[in-house]
């Protein structure tokens, strides 16, 4: 302190004293991070797509995700935070400064839809309440992550063994048991899931999402042409827990 006062000249602070001031407040300033009175705030949302993003399936709020943030030039996160129920989140008490915001989300313009961080640069000033606004975090769902149900009743009609095509005769029409049906989900090229009839014929696919859905099963060619017949209906979720029934679908045996 001595020093300062030896380079007052007239009453008035010379040059040398301007300088020694400025570096001295210059390295008084503490840098990004806790110890302050400003704050950024934000809301993430997730948006759920099917495998291929050819469709929103919902938009809720990312409950319970983090969120990361990096002070100033650090090359780590120097703290993190969990989204609340409305998917709000809020780092208190930062300093002015520079701030990288980040969470995961899945990339869309990967084929194999991995994960990537959302990166969120901003500056912050003394006592300023930063709101980011709505993030957005993308998820894919596979068929089976909903709610929804398809199922349906499959029946076989029995022929004589002595009829023949086109003069056939019905011996019976009974519950088809064991009978396997196929579910193949939007355009896929391969079936997704398999499942057998009960014993009274009843089958169903559960926890299915929005989207369009073939379900098929084979039945005998009764016209000889070939061995087996494709059957199928087609079947558009549009909504959460929506159950559909496909009724009675018959099905040939000779």
């Amino acid at each position: 302190m001595k020093r300062i006062f030896n380079i007052y000249h007239g009453g008035l602070p010379g040059l040398s004293f301007l300088l020694f001031t400025a570096i001295a407040l210059t390295a008084c300033e503490k840098p990004e991070g806790p110890g302050g009175t400003s704050s950024i705030s934000g809301t993430l949302i997730r948006q759920s797509y099917n495998n291929d993003y050819s469709l929103l399936i919902n938009e809720k709020p990312a409950v319970n995700e983090d969120i990361f943030i990096i002070y100033g030039d650090d090359e780590v996160p120097g703290d993190k935070i969990s989204t609340g129920l409305n998917g709000t989140f809020i780092f208190n008490y930062l300093r002015p400064g520079n701030y990288i915001i980040f969470y995961m989300s899945e990339d869309s313009s990967a084929a194999t839809n991995d994960e990537t961080e959302v990166v969120i640069e901003t500056d912050l000033g003394r006592d300023e309440k930063k709101d980011l606004g709505t993030l957005v975090q993308l998820k894919t769902l596979d068929y089976n992550d909903g709610s929804a149900m398809i199922s349906g009743v499959v029946k076989i009609t029995n022929y004589t063994n002595e009829s023949e095509w086109p003069d056939l005769v019905i011996k019976d029409i009974s519950y088809a048991q064991e009978q396997e049906v196929y579910l193949t989900y939007g355009n896929h090229t391969f079936y997704d899931e398999r499942t057998r009839t009960q014993y009274d014929g009843y089958f169903e696919f559960n926890h299915l999402i929005e989207g369009n859905y073939t379900v098929f099963l084979y039945s005998e060619d009764m016209t000889g042409a070939t061995q087996m017949v494709t059957i199928t209906r087609q079947v558009t979720i549009t909504e959460e827990e929506q159950v559909v029934s496909l009724g009675e679908i018959m099905i040939e045996k000779h």
